[in-house]
Formats: structure tokens, sequence, C-alpha cells
């Protein structure tokens, strides 16, 4: 996978993206990170301008991201896009489908945005990771490599941890239950006996308890999806 990034603020790549699993398959080539700094297209030494109609802020400029475009070798079947607040919702199984695609352009936005022409023109997805506000995509930009690189085949060691992810991709899916490991009392707590009984069936019920529980409490709405799947199941 070739992931491209385009940024006012370069340094900031890799980052956390070059420890830890996701690193070494960086330096293995499983996926490979070109970081372009946007601020050497400017033009009479500007990356942004007004926006037409009036308003606060500043819009990040079409000529300057389509010369940075054009410096650039892609292929016919890139994917761009675009992180954003007005976005899709980016979702494990987002996650999954962006980890089956060979070439990715991230456009990090900052100010106000960005002029939609451009975006139009090279038909971006927009992609949020929250209800919030941050001062650029960058660090979104990041969440989105690791959520979808962890998903390469290779890049996590043992992938049948993957399939116990909270947020699998399916329509169904639990947050994950609570863990624990030795010892087996710690500050006057203890795990769970269940865990120490070596019946895997009584193991297996009492994870998937306490996943329904922890899913009902902090995320309702997942719940609620949870159960209609249930029920169209039976």
């Amino acid at each position: 996978m070739q992931i491209t990034v385009l940024t006012l603020f370069p340094d900031i790549f890799p980052g956390p993206l070059e420890v830890s699993l996701i690193g070494k398959a960086l330096k293995k080539d499983l996926w490979n990170l070109r970081v372009v700094d946007l601020k050497k297209f400017t033009v009479k030494g500007r990356v942004d301008a007004f926006p037409c109609g009036g308003g606060c802020g500043m819009l990040l400029s079409a000529i300057v991201l389509e010369t940075a475009i054009a410096s650039l070798s892609l292929s016919t079947s890139t994917q761009f896009m675009y992180l954003s607040p007005r976005g899709a919702l980016f979702s494990q199984e987002t996650a999954h489908n962006f980890s089956k695609m060979q070439d990715i352009v991230l456009l990090c936005g900052r100010y106000e945005g960005v002029d939609a022409r451009f975006l139009e023109k090279y038909n971006f997805i927009e992609i949020s990771v929250g209800d919030y506000i941050l001062m650029g995509g960058e660090v979104a930009a990041m969440a989105v490599i690791e959520a979808s690189v962890r998903l390469i085949p290779g890049v996590v060691g043992t992938p049948e941890s993957l399939q116990e992810d909270s947020f699998v991709a399916s329509s169904a899916s639990l947050l994950e239950y609570p863990q624990y490991t030795h010892p087996v009392s710690w500050e006057e707590r203890s795990i769970p006996s269940v865990l120490l009984s070596g019946n895997h069936t009584a193991v297996n019920q009492w994870r998937f308890t306490q996943a329904c529980a922890t899913t009902r409490i902090r995320r309702p709405d997942l719940w609620h999806r949870y159960v209609a799947w249930a029920f169209k199941k039976s």
C-alpha cells in the first residue's frame, strides 16, 4: 500500500507511525509513506486565500493543491481522501476497506477548509474521525493510517487477534470484554474466578456477557444494532 499525505506540517510525520508493529511494517515495505509539503507549492508565498462571499478564516488554494498533485506519480486507481469534520464517520469497516487499497492520497486540511472545486475534480472522499474539531487533519490522518495499515496481512503477528477487536467489520459488533493478567490478586482486587477455571465454555460465556453489558452501558447505539441483528438471525 502506498500512502501519500498532503500537509502543511510534514515534520509531524511519520511520528507514531514509525514505532511498534506499524513502524516495523513500514521498514519491511508492507506499506509506504510519502509526505508532501504543501508549502513548497505556494503562490506568491501563500498557500491560502480568502473565502468568496465573506466569512472568517482562510481556505487552502486549489492552485497550490493542484500543483502539489501534479508533482506526484499516481496510479489510475488512486483513492483521494480529505480529513474533514463534515465527512462520513470513519469506522472499523471503513478501515477494512482502506486496507485493501493500493494507492491512497490523504489531504490534511487546515484553516477553514479547502476550495471545493479541487475536492470535486479528484472525487475526494471526505472522512471524519469524530464529532469534534481538530486544528488540522494530521492527527486524524495518522489515526486513519494506523487503523487501516494494521489490517494489512503480515502487519500484526497474530492475525487471530484482529478477530477479537471491538468494532469488527460487522453490523453486529460488541465492545471488547475486560481483560486480566497475573498476579491473581493485585491491590486487593482479584481476577474473576471463571477465568482461572480452565472451563473454556464458561470463559466464553462470561466474556460474551461482559461484552454485552459494556456495550449496552457505553454505546447504546451499538447495542441496539446488535440486538436488531441478533433478532433477525434467530
